[in-house]
């Protein structure tokens, strides 16, 4: 006996309101297949044989939202969070390898599953009529693959970013593809080429999150760089270590060879956020930094920050470049408290101007001063340092 589907509360009520007004109704896609998988759904889909007019007429005492007619998809808002809630279809032409020139509605959703990308997202399921299942998606699931649903270069063919969703899913699940459908992959990759950066960029993140990210990678690479270019012929770090980082540190780890201006790059063609962009040229060009001492460690401290310095070091440790003490001389300095920043010394340019220092000498010699204290020369104390300072005037 299948298990039964849990429906959060609003989904049953939608779903119970159109079988109650004699249209089908499933949850379909990504919940179905996670709870197969056992794990909590992130969200719902909806589909229905009901069109658009007829889900609103369902729905007349609800709030409804427009928010796709063209292409069946209705929203209902319960409790101020709104449910997409979408007509079967079958798609028309593709034209552009992304969007269909058409969509076409129909009662019958074999011909709506059978336009989606793969089979485990391919199922559907109400407490009525149970799991729908047309494309031996459960069996998929339990064989640990992604596949297409029919023929994987058509599917390629209508919508080039499934390639990317295909590894996607391979990486976070971490499964493996069907072999019809990896090599459909490789035959149709240069369609890549008609897919918005930003959209490539988004699939990206969540295969270079996934726990399969290691091997998909490895296994795609050409993949891989006929969206990044400037990656190069690239060489992965050692899997454990890989791994342990998070898709930042992943992302950057790449680019050990290809160097900063490289991964800036990659990351302005890939529309990635300044964020992303500025730590990795950050880590990147202090890749190779020596900080066997706690004076070196503090002037790389003192350069790029705190956050950024123990990011480096995590991603050092990865590529082979870390001695053994660095993440331990880094957290004894942090503990003690020492000074490795102006805004941490016990003298500032304002006591500097009332010594007489003015302009840009006040930053030489704050600078100076800065040095001496990290080297430890003289201690971060008010009267040592304008001492100093009176010395360098």
């Amino acid at each position: 006996m299948k298990p039964k589907m849990y429906l959060p509360k609003d989904v049953e009520y939608i779903v119970s309101k159109l079988l109650s007004a004699g249209f089908e109704a499933f949850v379909v896609g990504g919940a179905v297949r996670d709870f197969l998988l056992g794990d909590t759904p992130g969200d719902y889909d909806i589909t229905t044989s009901a069109e658009p007019s007829e889900i609103k007429s369902v729905f007349k005492n609800d709030k409804t939202i427009d928010t796709g007619i063209k292409h069946g998809t209705v929203s209902v808002v319960l409790n101020r969070k709104p449910y997409e809630i979408t007509t079967y279809r079958i798609d028309g032409e593709y034209l552009d390898a992304r969007h269909p020139e058409s969509v076409s509605f129909t009662r019958n959703i074999a011909e709506d599953l059978a336009r989606r990308d793969f089979t485990v997202n391919a199922m559907a399921y109400n407490e009525r009529s149970g799991l729908v299942d047309l494309f031996s998606g459960e069996e998929d699931l339990s064989c640990r693959v992604i596949r297409a649903v029919g023929l994987a270069e058509k599917r390629f063919e209508e919508d080039a970013l499934r390639i990317l969703r295909a590894l996607r899913f391979a990486s976070k699940l971490d499964f493996e593809i069907e072999e019809k459908t990896s090599r459909a992959i490789f035959e149709k990759a240069h369609l890549l080429s008609k897919v918005a950066k930003e959209r490539i960029y988004a699939e990206w993140v969540k295969l270079l999150s996934g726990k399969g990210a290691y091997r998909i990678i490895n296994e795609y690479k050409e993949i891989i760089k006929l969206f990044i270019p400037d990656l190069g012929d690239f060489i992965l770090p050692e899997k454990e270590g890989f791994l342990s980082l998070d898709f930042e540190l992943r992302f950057i780890s790449l680019f050990e060879e290809a160097g900063a201006q490289a991964f800036v790059n990659a990351a302005d063609a890939l529309r990635a956020d300044n964020k992303i962009k500025l730590l990795g040229k950050t880590l990147l060009e202090n890749l190779c930094a020596e900080l066997s001492s706690e004076y070196k460690m503090k002037l790389i401290l003192s350069k790029i920050g705190k956050e950024n310095t123990k990011k480096l070091i995590k991603l050092r440790a990865v590529l082979g470049k870390a001695s053994e003490s660095e993440e331990e001389l880094f957290e004894k300095i942090i503990k003690s408290g020492a000074c490795f920043c102006l805004a941490d010394m016990k003298a500032s340019g304002h006591e500097l101007a009332a010594l007489g220092i003015v302009g840009t000498r006040t930053g030489e010699i704050l600078a100076k001063m800065l040095d001496s204290v990290m080297a430890g020369e003289i201690p971060n104390e008010r009267a040592a340092l304008l001492s100093f300072a009176v010395k360098l005037k």
